[in-house]
């Protein structure tokens, strides 16, 4: 059996959340690839994304 790509556990991750009820926008998996592809770490773009929601 193959190893599974970070692109394939990743549709995969979005796919479960998505059937939970969680909201996969297209911003949650825009960020999901960031850290994947360590463009920011999670304390950022916790950061991030706080600072988002208090400007609006």
């Amino acid at each position: 059996m193959a190893p599974v790509t970070k692109e394939q556990a990743l549709k995969s991750a979005l796919a479960s959340s998505a059937m939970e009820g969680f909201p996969v926008t297209p911003e949650v998996t825009r960020n999901c690839q960031r850290l994947l592809n360590g463009e920011v770490d999670v304390d950022s773009l916790v950061k991030e994304i706080l600072s988002k929601r208090q400007k609006g």
